[in-house]
């Protein structure tokens, strides 16, 4: 039985979870989507604080932790070691890769490799406004190794970050990174330029 924290807990009742996981208050684990069944998978050691949701058909590795206020929605995968912080979501079929810190919202099919540190926000292009809100996917925005996107940073469109970059707190990233670069001041350098100044996590 794992471990519950407080009250007001609800487990869907076809999921088997590990024994060492810990759910806070008012969480709710196997939230009813689509296809009705939980299809959840939970690792070991997994932390999920209170008021979240985990939706059905998502996976959480081994050791992620989940701070509190959080929701994981359908078809969302998280690899082992991964945090997401306080309020953070993760949107349909978003994934997320090893040791990475996510601390803003990740948008539907966007895909975060390993150890990434994600504080900004992403929008999508909207190129066409006639349109319904629901009626096309647009391509979403892919983050390398090592990456850091800081706090309130805007990625638009299908923007792809490299391996070891740095995108500065509050700058509006348009366009593709290369490896090993930094987007400063709306400008990119390499981020050799900033050695000892800056540290990725690659």
């Amino acid at each position: 039985m794992p471990q519950l924290i407080g009250s007001n807990i609800f487990i869907h009742p076809l999921l088997d979870i590990p024994d060492d996981i810990t759910i806070g208050t008012n969480s709710i684990v196997g939230f009813e989507t689509t296809n009705g069944s939980p299809g959840i998978y939970l690792g070991n050691q997994v932390t999920i604080g209170c008021f979240c949701i985990i939706e059905n058909n998502v996976t959480i590795n081994d050791n992620v932790q989940i701070d509190h206020y959080c929701a994981i929605y359908e078809g969302a995968r998280i690899a082992s070691g991964s945090k997401i912080l306080y309020g953070a979501k993760v949107f349909r079929n978003a994934r997320i890769g090893r040791k990475s810190i996510i601390g803003g919202d990740i948008p539907e099919r966007m895909i975060i490799h390993d150890r990434v540190t994600f504080m900004g926000t992403v929008a999508h292009s909207y190129r066409d406004a006639s349109l319904d809100w629901d009626t096309t996917d647009e391509a979403s925005p892919e983050i390398g190794d090592g990456s850091v996107v800081g706090v309130n940073a805007i990625i638009i469109g299908d923007v792809k970050i490299g391996k070891n970059c740095y995108v500065a707190a509050g700058e509006t990233l348009r366009h593709d990174l290369p490896d090993h670069s930094i987007f400063y001041k709306s400008k990119i350098e390499p981020l050799s330029k900033f050695k000892g100044l800056i540290k990725t996590r690659f």
